[in-house]
């Protein structure tokens, strides 16, 4: 019994150092002493019990965050308790890395794909007011699939400025005018994968998203100048049921979507200059086509879509290009028609039928919205 014990406390341990780095992904830096978080001196502090087990978690923030996480198991012959603690290093690092990423299979069925990338924070790689530029593109465009079978990525005659990656075991399908690999490569003419720029040993992480908060307000529409929106966005927490219409978003806003998000005909949403939207969806299912989404700020980190578990299905067509990002880890995404993905593409499966263009945007990587805690070093002490 003392040794069931003795093993136990480590995934007691562990339990602890889970809720520690949930707690750093969504509360760091702001909100470090919610959730039961408390103080003690320079660390924060948590204690939970688990039936008759415990663990007690210490957070140290500064300069990168360190846990140490004890799991204690009772013995219930004596009532004393046996201990191991563990000390974890982290390190603050972005989840989006890649033009395109997916857990399962991509499919480039289109006429024409080309992924390159550029950096909105950097002029060297961006027009002045920090658009992407293709005489100044770069081939960061990478591609990923989590998927480790053969086939895993069917690149079509892609054009892709970047590497590409699968899971263990899995194979990239190339066309036969496909080109894969750096500028120098596509610039010489070739064909086919540059070497060193394809490898198997993919493992991108989505976790899943949670709904930012249990209930919004409703926004209202109006008119502005000539035009009558069906909603308009100022800085605030919105909700809906449905989410379609001509869209016009003023301020910072955030709107969590529960049952149908869908735009045809004349549909749009409008960011204009100065604004920003989070986009929430609960909806099993998102259709953007229509006029689609226009970014008028021209900046990836201004318009962001967000699919939680129950999101299973995105489709954008029509022509329906978007600068943002596209985050839904649970959804199966179909791009239809032809435009421009300028930002980034996290899902759980794509397939591109169409002529598009991924210009994938570096600076998302560094923005501190799409960032997580990754372990660094994990050692008993």
């Amino acid at each position: 019994m003392r040794s069931g014990a003795w093993n136990a406390a480590i995934p007691v341990a562990e339990a602890g150092a889970e809720e520690a780095l949930a707690h750093l992904d969504q509360n760091y830096p702001t909100n470090l002493l919610a959730a039961g978080w408390a103080l003690d001196g320079t660390n924060l502090v948590r204690t939970r019990t688990l039936g008759d087990d415990t663990y007690t978690v210490r957070l140290s923030i500064s300069p990168n965050p360190i846990i140490e996480s004890s799991g204690s198991v009772l013995l219930p012959w004596n009532r004393t308790y046996v201990t191991r603690t563990l000390r974890i290093q982290t390190l603050q690092t972005g989840i989006v890395l890649n033009a395109l990423a997916t857990k399962e299979e991509i499919k480039l069925n289109g006429f024409t794909f080309r992924s390159d990338s550029f950096d909105s924070e950097d002029r060297n790689h961006s027009t002045p007011t920090g658009q992407y530029d293709p005489t100044m593109a770069k081939d960061g465009g990478d591609i990923a699939t989590n998927l480790g079978i053969e086939g895993a990525f069917d690149a079509g005659n892609a054009q892709i400025y970047g590497k590409v990656a699968t899971g263990p075991g899995g194979t990239v399908t190339p066309g036969p005018t496909a080109s894969i690999g750096s500028e120098a490569w596509h610039d010489g003419g070739n064909t086919g994968i540059e070497s060193g720029w394809v490898s198997d040993d993919c493992n991108v992480i989505m976790p899943d998203v949670e709904a930012p908060y249990a209930a919004g307000i409703p926004p209202a529409g109006g008119f502005v100048g000539p035009m009558r929106y069906t909603y308009i966005l100022g800085s605030d927490n919105y909700e809906l049921s449905n989410f379609g219409g001509k869209v016009l978003v003023t301020g910072h806003a955030t709107l969590l979507v529960r049952d149908r998000v869908q735009f045809t005909g004349l549909d749009f949403i409008m960011i204009a200059p100065g604004g920003s939207l989070r986009l929430y969806v609960e909806a099993a299912s998102a259709s953007i086509g229509g006029l689609g989404i226009i970014n008028a700020t021209g900046i990836a980190a201004n318009f962001s879509y967000y699919g939680l578990p129950s999101n299973t299905s995105v489709s954008i067509g029509g022509g329906a290009g978007f600068t943002g990002l596209i985050y839904a880890p649970n959804a199966a995404l179909s791009l239809n028609g032809g435009g421009h993905v300028s930002g980034a593409v996290m899902c759980r499966s794509a397939s591109v039928n169409g002529a598009f263009s991924f210009h994938f945007d570096e600076a998302l990587g560094r923005s501190l919205a799409f960032r997580r805690f990754a372990i660094t070093s994990w050692d008993e002490i």
